[in-house]
């Protein structure tokens, strides 16, 4: 049999490639074509509409040629949900038989919307055992049996048991990492011939942003991978070409697995297996070990992203982020200190915020700067579907608008206590002045930052690159965003109560349940996996 799996773009693309060259690996699609072949006797093929930069028409052409028994589509960012659909669509018309599969966050809490726009089956949460059972249900296309899914029977929806959350990482099989050509996934800022591959050691999150769509998607418990099953996937990247790894977990460090991380980095030490590699990191674990940063620094560190998010104490706590502000300003200074590119990301528009705390947001980035942050990224506080703010702002009716092109993290889409377009154009002036205030301190010579030397060259390499760039942020800063701004506006005014209260109680209700299978363990938030 065949599949075809579709990483999908949103109207807007990738900002991290527009701005930064930064194109990692599909590794969601790689993952999933690996479990299909493990199967059995499945020919998989991806397609990539952000590196191949391909339109829904060539897409669809694509499909037709290719004439799958499947068609799985990620829709792992919520503003991907219109293209979706029209791939979706597209293809049905022609291949009537194909079986269209949609899975991700996004379709994860919106299952019933994803079959009345033309999906089959809607996968929730993990996918991976998930594809293994529907490859093996299509003998027969009888998808009763198959848990974690939500499908067409008729006209009748049918949602099947909760699956468990896969315990042992190590049993899945290897990402299907030859699928794609490595020349399209690169990090242009930092040079030529930059490669970039993602790999996964952990899922899950045992905190409790209340913005965040990873922990109801995920689940709260943190899973990881033995040290020599990463070892395995980073030698297997190594030996495709690859001269990066970006580590795609969202923690990479939590406090009981900090030993067995010490560990890995010493092994890839010692095997000669060091890579040049990306983190996301919690800014109170990182402060609190500045001996672990010096070993991930020689093992490959290389960048680390940090979610700051705001500079208000209040705010943070009212996130329930767990996190003193105080911290992230000592894990930037140790992240710097060995010699680690440090990108933090910070957000605005949060309903409980003030214009007053924006500001001291704006003001906290620049302290970072002072203390070695050398990148950052202001997004706006989106309700996203499968969070506790994206239910209580239907509840609140707070949501002025549900077209799903707007939910890209850079457009307001909820009635906040600042006005949406004043917060837009916050977010985008952030964002440039950072920039500005960091070049402006180091050719004057006012900072007296040090560089270390192991990020230097990287930094000359970003710097050539962002002049290279400046035409394109001109353009967004001066044409595009006084644009996005009216069009804000336009939403807003006629943000009238136009929700009817069915389609309310439809979505509060599906964005509101437990997707996975409880078995009721002692620990519910860590299950670390020794060697």
């Amino acid at each position: 049999m065949k599949a075809l799996l579709i990483r999908p773009t949103n109207p807007t693309g990738s900002g991290y490639n527009k701005s930064f060259g930064f194109m990692p690996t599909p590794l969601g699609l790689l993952q999933l074509a690996g479990d299909l072949r493990a199967t059995g006797n499945w020919d998989v093929k991806v397609i990539d509409m952000e590196a191949d930069l391909t339109s829904v028409d060539d897409v669809v052409n694509l499909a037709i040629s290719y004439d799958p028994d499947i068609i799985g589509i990620t829709l792992h960012a919520t503003a991907s949900h219109n293209v979706s659909v029209k791939i979706a669509n597209g293809i049905k018309k022609e291949l009537k038989d194909v079986i269209l599969i949609a899975g991700g966050h996004h379709a994860t809490f919106l299952p019933t919307q994803m079959l009345k726009d033309g999906f089959d089956i809607v996968v929730l949460g993990e996918g991976d055992l998930t594809i293994m059972e529907i490859g093996n249900a299509m003998k027969n296309r009888d998808f009763s049996n198959v848990r974690g899914i939500v499908y067409k029977e008729g006209e009748k929806i049918i949602r099947t048991p909760p699956a468990p959350l896969i315990e042992d990482l190590d049993k899945l099989p290897l990402p299907a990492f030859d699928l794609v050509e490595k020349e399209r996934y690169r990090i242009d800022a930092f040079g030529e011939n930059q490669y970039v591959a993602c790999v996964e050691t952990a899922r899950g999150c045992p905190y409790a942003c209340d913005f965040c769509s990873v922990t109801p998607t995920w689940g709260n418990k943190w899973r990881n991978k033995s040290n020599p099953r990463i070892l395995k996937e980073i030698e297997e990247i190594k030996k495709l070409g690859y001269n990066w790894v970006f580590f795609v977990d969202d923690i990479f460090i939590v406090w009981p697995n900090r030993s067995q991380r010490a560990k890995l980095f010493r092994e890839m030490i010692e095997r000669k297996l060091t890579i040049n590699f990306i983190t996301q990191m919690r800014a109170d674990v990182t402060a609190r070990n500045p001996e672990l940063i010096k070993l991930a620094s020689e093992a490959g560190l290389r960048v680390a992203f940090l979610g700051v998010e705001s500079g208000s104490q209040e705010t943070l706590k009212k996130m329930h982020k767990g996190l003193a502000v105080s911290d992230s300003i000592k894990a930037v200074k140790v992240l710097h200190e060995n010699g680690v590119i440090v990108f933090v990301g910070m957000m605005m528009g949060a309903p409980y915020e003030t214009f007053k705390d924006i500001i001291a947001t704006i003001k906290f980035s620049r302290k970072l700067a002072d203390a070695g942050a050398d990148g950052v990224q202001f997004s706006i506080y989106t309700p996203l579907p499968g969070t506790r703010i994206f239910v209580n702002s239907l509840q609140q009716k707070a949501l002025f608008t549900l077209n799903w092109d707007y939910y890209d993290l850079l457009t307001p889409v909820a009635k906040t206590r600042v006005n949406p377009a004043l917060i837009q154009f916050l977010a985008v002036y952030a964002n440039h002045t950072f920039y500005l205030y960091k070049y402006l301190r180091s050719k004057l010579k006012i900072s007296k930052l040090k560089i270390p030397e192991r990020k230097l060259e990287l930094l000359r390499n970003a710097e050539k690159y962002i002049w290279k760039r400046l035409p394109y942020f001109i353009r967004g800063t001066f044409i595009d965003l006084p644009k996005s701004m009216m069009n804000t506006l336009k939403l807003y005014s006629k943000r009238a109560n136009s929700l009817r209260n069915d389609l309310i109680d439809l979505l509060v209700s599906e964005s509101s349940k437990i997707i996975y299978y409880d078995p009721g363990d002692k620990n519910r938030y860590f299950k670390i996996k020794t060697d």
